[in-house]
């Protein structure tokens, strides 16, 4: 069992896990794959918060060069 994270309240974890442990298989796969994809989506608006001045395909650059410390060359 996965521990209770420190700002989450007994209830909600109960409440949490309760929900999970109602998913198939499946189900689980297809809500981590929207956290992720959120998680993302969140992480490339706040590159271009910070670089107001890159272009969509930069931001995205610059996500997988702090993610695997891969540059990739503007002209691929």
């Amino acid at each position: 069992m996965t521990p209770r994270p420190l700002d989450t309240d007994a209830d909600s974890w109960k409440r949490h896990t309760a929900a999970l442990n109602r998913m198939d298989g499946p189900a689980r796969l297809r809500v981590a794959l929207e956290l992720s994809e959120t998680v993302r989506e969140i992480r490339l608006a706040g590159i271009r918060a910070r670089h107001p001045k890159l272009t969509p395909r930069g931001a995205i650059r610059r996500l997988i060069a702090e993610d695997y410390g891969v540059v990739i060359p503007d002209r691929v």
